[in-house]
């Protein structure tokens, strides 16, 4: 049965990699992309968005992404809420995301 499931669920994975994929473009390009938006972008934000892809890309590791970053969780979750209480840092950090 595991067996199965892991095999049925093999191919959505595959398709879910590929699309990604090519929503990211170019490396050069996407590379050229995110340093201009990262310069745009809020101090508060580019940390907060610098965070969440570094969790991202290594969520099992999620308190030596934030130690070395110097960042704790509740420091972590005080940024957050300081992002969410001005709706220009939420649309600059939504909108980074994406």
């Amino acid at each position: 049965m595991t067996r199965t499931i892991t095999w049925l669920a093999l191919p959505a994975i595959l398709a879910l990699g590929a699309c990604r994929a090519k929503e990211q473009g170019s490396g050069e390009a996407a590379q050229a992309a995110m340093t201009a938006t990262a310069e745009s972008l809020p101090p508060v934000v580019a940390q907060a968005v610098a965070l969440a892809k570094a969790l991202e890309a290594n969520p099992m590791a999620a308190d030596s992404v934030l130690a070395a970053n110097g960042m704790t969780r509740a420091g972590l979750d005080s940024l957050m809420y300081t992002i969410a209480a001005d709706s220009a840092l939420s649309a600059a950090y939504t909108k980074a995301l994406q």
